[in-house]
């Protein structure tokens, strides 16, 4: 008889990655032991982390200091699987050396780094993301069609995963049913081999990515969704290759198939919603043309519009979109804007009038003067505000996310004790899955989905609609209103103003010279006197360097009357009074003062009876009163009227009706203050300087504005709003931009925010309370791994069905005209 020779023992060493023992152990350079070549390419790979070198060290990770200049770089991730991913992603990066911020966001599929150009580069980032498990390209990279390579995959999958499950569901029929039989063992054993090896393509074409991204986030001590997944997946999947080998058990070959082909589903419905919830964006971009006919002395040319510049005369045919911002030259036509401002309507355009690229010219050939091109248009513009409101993310984005990242590690030590107790109760076997269905029913996808989607599709449907956010948080403040202050020119009246008067008394003389005639002023439907058109001169040469809306309509009266402008030596606008200016007239450096009373007590010039006798007959017919002055006396008045808008008092009696208090609040003088309140119905505090406008905005107040006067109030409030034809002061002020010139955008957009705000609110509720029910029934044995995984897929797409349900949510339609105030 022989025996087997006697070896000597040894120690077994444990793998210093994965944790397992190891017969025949390799090491690195510093001494740590691993199991196989991968484990100590993943030891390389976190070495290269600073969190692992401040581990080592027993210090604390401080922010990057930057040593040289700062650069940016926008990376085009893929792999992503809910927004606990983008979490794991940004988190890692900013622990990067050298990067000084990272902003990942899931909905884009996108990293915004800002990293030290003297410590790391766009190629170490790059790198950087694919050691966590996702892929990533640079801007100047052609990224691979994700959605093209996922949904082949998909297919393939789900032809191996039918099979597993015809066979699996045959085999066992043949135990419940009791067909089995000696003679069909081995036609059995062939099949459940066959499963083994359909199973394999399913697990390499749909599985191996989340195994390689779960991998690399549970060693980096940050589990995720991937986590989840791959340890219950492959779970089963080696349960049922011991069992197999054995001979002896149930084979879960089917089970392990399906859970990654059922979270592979509800990974393809969310990549279909993230491209609906991007259209605005893409829709914006798309328009524009690539080329353009520019007219030169040589004749027309056809260049790109890349190579386009400001000033230079582009011609635009019937059925062409125009390629750049600019004025009309020559030629007129309709215009269908739907594209910027949501109004179906064409509207049309005739020479001097702004057109806006990616519009279309329906009738009519034309030729423009480019006055923006590029980012500089409207459509660019637009663009990038609604790329950045994906970046600012909203206080419930924040919470959820925080949730999500805590849900994992909470799934992970609850499979473990349902493992632990099921394991005593009834066997390793029942313990692993009913542990699996605990990973499964606790993924975090549908508390990650519940905001974000929801949010940004509102933020499309906005656009669709021409009202810009700046950020998700808007929606959420917009909910939160309680009062809403209007600024009354511009905003509850229709721009532009009309000038109806122009007044100057018949002494003393306009200049200190006498230049000008004393020819008696002729009423307005007569035509101007040479005296008024002397002080118009002077008035509308000042005003011509002002934004404010009653200047704009001072210089286009003036314009109408044959004026010619003056360029004024110095200009200073005083918010809230008016302007200071000097003008090159000969034997005249006086400083000139434009504005209203307070302007002129302010700088101490002097009011005749005459004068104010007038300025209280104009503000009797409810005008407003600009005086002009200068030498130490008020030279002459200009008195403008405004024009109710037709929807005002609707959109007025709206926004009341749903709980809001309305106020007005004006640099108007007291008198035409009352008369507003009385029009109006709401109301009117008048005579405010911008200070004082900010200081009525406490508490939860919308400020609706649009003037220059506005900027500060609008930056004050909790959200500002300005209308399409304010200031850029104003725009860049405002957390909203109403692009279309109707106020009935604004109970449109309250409407709006509060039903997002309600999706959102039923969607995280939803999460909850299936993660809740749902790990109850999961620890208690009564749900198996598959319908755990059905049941996680049904709650990411109710959720993303439900938040889907914006894309439905009413435009944006209207009838635009104004009626003249009584």
């Amino acid at each position: 008889m022989v025996t087997a020779a006697a070896t000597p023992s040894r120690s077994l060493s444990t793998c210093s990655v994965c944790g397992l023992t190891t017969l025949h152990p390799l090491t690195n350079k510093a001494g740590d032991v691993f199991c196989c070549p991968s484990c100590r390419e993943v030891a390389a790979l976190l070495a290269e982390s600073p969190l692992e070198e401040a581990a080592r060290s027993g210090r604390s990770l401080a922010p990057a200091q930057v040593q040289g200049r700062t650069d940016a770089v926008v990376l085009t991730l893929s792999g992503m699987w809910c927004s606990s991913c983008a979490w794991l992603v940004g988190e890692q990066l900013k622990r990067t050396k050298g990067v000084v911020d990272a902003e990942v966001s899931f909905i884009q599929g996108q990293a915004n780094i800002t990293y030290d150009s003297k410590i790391t580069n766009c190629q170490l980032l790059k790198k950087r993301v694919r050691s966590l498990g996702y892929q990533a390209t640079l801007p100047n990279e052609t990224p691979r069609d994700e959605e093209e390579s996922f949904y082949m995959r998909l297919l393939i999958g789900g032809v191996m995963v039918l099979h597993d499950m015809i066979v699996g569901a045959g085999i066992y029929a043949r135990e419940i049913f009791g067909w089995a039989t000696p003679e069909s063992q081995p036609l059995v054993d062939f099949f459940q081999v066959m499963m083994l090896v359909t199973s394999l393509p399913v697990l390499i074409l749909l599985g191996l990515p989340i195994l390689r991204a779960g991998l690399a986030s549970l060693l980096r001590g940050q589990p995720n969704i991937h986590t989840l997944i791959t340890i219950g997946t492959f779970s089963a999947f080696g349960l049922s290759v011991r069992n197999l080998i054995a001979g002896h058990g149930d084979l879960y070959f089917d089970t392990a198939t399906m859970l990654i082909f059922l979270v592979s589903i509800g990974r393809w419905l969310e990549m279909q919603a993230h491209k609906s919830s991007s259209q605005a964006v893409m829709r914006l971009l798309e328009q524009i043309p690539d080329e353009a006919t520019i007219v030169t002395a040589e004749g027309d040319k056809v260049v790109r519009v890349a190579e386009l510049r400001a000033g230079q005369r582009v011609r635009v045919r019937p059925g062409e979109k125009f390629p750049v911002d600019g004025l009309i030259a020559t030629g007129e036509g309709d215009v269908d804007e739907s594209l910027l401002t949501g109004e179906p309507r064409p509207v049309t355009h005739r020479p001097g009038d702004t057109v806006r690229a990616g519009t279309l010219n329906l009738d009519g050939g034309v030729e423009i003067i480019a006055t923006a091109v590029g980012a500089s248009t409207a459509a660019g513009q637009i663009s990038r505000l609604l790329h950045e409101a994906l970046w600012n993310r909203s206080p419930l984005e924040r919470l959820a996310d925080k949730l999500s990242a805590w849900m994992t590690p909470i799934a992970l030590s609850l499979a473990a004790i349902a493992f632990l107790f099921w394991n005593h109760q009834s066997g390793v076997e029942e313990g692993l899955l009913v542990a699996l269905s605990v990973l499964l029913i606790a993924c975090p996808c549908a508390l990650g989905l519940a905001t974000p989607l929801t949010l940004w599709l509102s933020l499309g449907r906005a656009a669709e609609s021409g009202v810009i956010l700046r950020s998700t948080s808007a929606l959420e403040w917009l909910a939160k209103v309680e009062k809403i202050f209007f600024d009354k020119t511009g905003t509850l009246t229709k721009l532009p103003m009309r000038v109806r008067e122009v007044f100057v008394p018949s002494s003393p003389a306009l200049l200190p010279k006498g230049e000008g005639s004393r020819n008696p002023p002729l009423p307005m439907g007569e035509g101007l006197g040479v005296r008024e058109k002397d002080f118009l001169q002077i008035v509308g040469s000042v005003e011509n360097e002002s934004e404010h809306p009653l200047a704009k309509a001072i210089v286009e009266f003036a314009k109408a009357n044959e004026v010619e402008f003056i360029k004024p030596v110095s200009f200073k606008a005083i918010p809230g009074m008016g302007v200071i200016a000097e003008l090159p007239i000969p034997n005249n450096q006086l400083p000139i003062f434009i504005g209203n009373e307070r302007l002129i007590a302010q700088n101490g010039l002097t009011i005749s009876n005459e004068i104010k006798q007038r300025a209280e007959s104009m503000r009797e017919a409810g005008q407003v009163v600009v005086f002009a002055g200068w030498g130490g006396q008020v030279r002459g008045l200009v008195g403008l009227g405004e024009t109710v808008r037709e929807e005002a008092r609707d959109v007025l009696h709206q926004l009341q009706s749903r709980g809001l208090s309305l106020s007005v609040l004006t640099g108007d003088e007291e008198r035409a203050g009352r008369r507003w309140e009385e029009a109006l119905g709401i109301p009117v505090k008048a005579g405010l300087s911008p200070d004082e406008k900010m200081s009525h905005l406490a508490g939860s107040a919308a400020m609706i504005g649009d003037g220059i006067n506005d900027g500060p109030a609008l930056a004050a409030s909790t959200i500002g709003l300005a209308m399409n034809h304010g200031t850029d002061v104003a725009r860049s002020a405002a957390d909203v931009v109403l692009m279309r010139d109707d106020l009935r955008a604004v109970p449109w957009l309250f409407d709006l925010s509060k039903t997002a705000m309600r999706r959102v609110k039923e969607n995280l509720g939803w999460a909850f309370i299936y993660n809740i029910l749902g790990v109850g029934l999961a620890m208690a044995g009564l749900m198996k791994p598959v319908f755990a995984a059905l049941a996680m897929v049904m709650s990411s797409v109710f959720v993303t069905a439900n938040a889907m349900r914006m894309n439905k949510y009413p435009l944006l339609h209207q009838e635009e005209s104004v009626v003249e105030q009584p």
